[in-house]
């Protein structure tokens, strides 16, 4: 029995090439199959439907996007997108699903087992051509730009881990991050990976408000997919801007669960399939954190101008410096959280002993109605100030010259504030 919907002379039969714009559309419903293939057929690409649900995860890999409408009665849409994406080696396929109502719940649970696109019925013909279009444009993109599985030799030194952390909470460690991550996954979608390390209390994924399904604590269980980099890619969470997200564990009991092997174990295959990666290293500096420390080609420690902030950012150096340097690959960074100026920019380097590389403005709105509303303030409000800062901050740490402005430790500081510094 042939396929539901196509001709016997569009059968893709064993051996036979299938054009470089094929789609795979798992359909029950003969009018709607029709439809679709029709619609898509009109503007260039070759569809082929089948019923079966087997078939189609079988017959995956051989196309360029999968649709997923409405299967046979023995398994769900949801399973079969589910079992799509839990195999490695179709993790560069783009999945569509089709809800079949407005049902905000039908559409969560689709993104939860890892759709890359939701459309409901009914839809028009040129939205389904253009989401069609976006997706294998995205996905052809993000092969286009880096090979799956890492070339070894000089190019894999272009892979970069930057860590941002600080030894005191509530400085604008997890906005940095997220906002950092989203800016470079804009030059690299699909390409960067944020990873919540802020094992107790991690809020990286509401600040993306994205839902995931799994997070560290799972992939610390699953020993297998943190030295394999594709099963370790079944683990997180994707971002619409391109990010991809390991989230940290739901609760501060399972936070005990990730051990500092585990980090070292997913940033060595992470490594092997993202260009980036952007450590929330959090607050607290425990083994996990220390791990990534060691590791991160660059480490973002944001202060605020009071001193209290500068003396533990002060001590956390001194500590650093004595078991291993940090102070090569350290950036500077000025949360300005004050309305008014209570420390100036002088006083502040002179009470790092270092440079501050960049400089958040104040704000006293735009910072809580992005956490509230889960929109990065590099997507919800790009022109602003504050988002023109984080973009040079995501440039600078990627950037050819990340590493280079602190080559050497900058002179202890001086004065009053060096003895409030010092004090114990």
């Amino acid at each position: 029995m042939y396929p539901l919907g196509v001709s016997t002379a569009s059968i893709v039969h064993p051996g036979v090439a299938v054009p470089s714009t094929a789609i795979l559309l798992l359909e029950r419903d003969a009018a709607a199959g029709a439809l679709i293939q029709s619609t898509l057929a009109g503007v260039g690409y070759a569809v082929v439907a089948t019923e079966d649900a087997d078939d189609a995860v079988r017959r995956a890999a051989e196309h360029n996007l999968v649709i997923i409408d409405v299967t046979d009665s023995g398994t769900s849409a949801t399973e079969v997108c589910r079992e799509i994406r839990g195999t490695p080696s179709l993790a560069a396929i783009p999945v569509l699903c089709i809800c079949q109502g407005d049902d905000v719940e039908e559409r969560i649970r689709f993104l939860e087992v890892g759709a890359d696109d939701v459309i409901t019925k009914p839809f028009d013909a040129r939205e389904l051509e253009a989401r069609v279009e976006a997706l294998i444009l995205r996905f052809q993109r993000s092969r286009d730009l880096t090979p799956v599985i890492a070339a070894t030799g000089p190019a894999e030194r272009n892979r970069r881990i930057v860590a941002v952390f600080s030894p005191k909470g509530g400085v604008g460690t997890t906005t940095i991050a997220v906002n950092i991550a989203v800016a470079h996954a804009a030059t690299r979608p699909q390409r960067v990976l944020i990873v919540d390390l802020a094992l107790q209390f991690g809020q990286v994924a509401t600040h993306l408000n994205v839902i995931p399904s799994q997070t560290l604590a799972d992939l610390a269980r699953d020993e297998q997919s943190q030295r394999e980099p594709e099963l370790l890619r079944t683990y997180v969470t994707k971002h619409e801007s391109g990010l991809h997200v390991l989230a940290a564990p739901g609760s501060p009991e399972l936070a005990e669960l990730v051990l500092p092997e585990h980090v070292e174990r997913i940033l060595d295959a992470a490594l092997q399939v993202y260009d980036a990666i952007v450590v929330d290293a959090g607050s607290v500096l425990d083994e996990p954190p220390l791990a990534v420390l060691e590791r991160a080609e660059t480490v973002i420690l944001p202060v605020y101008p009071e001193i209290a902030a500068l003396k533990a950012v002060h001590s956390l150096l001194d500590y650093m410096n004595e078991s291993g340097t940090i102070s090569a690959k350290a950036t500077f960074v000025l949360n300005n959280v004050f309305a008014r100026q209570i420390l100036k920019m002088r006083d502040v380097e002179s009470g790092l002993g270092a440079k501050v590389t960049a400089e958040i403005p104040y704000d006293p709105y735009l910072y809580l109605k992005a956490v509230n509303e889960g929109i990065p303030i590099v997507l919800g409000a790009a022109r602003s100030p504050a988002a023109v800062s984080l973009v040079k901050l995501a440039a600078a740490a990627f950037g050819a010259s990340a590493s280079g402005p602190h080559s050497e430790p900058e002179p202890r500081p001086q004065g009053i504030l060096a003895s409030l510094l010092k004090r114990t």
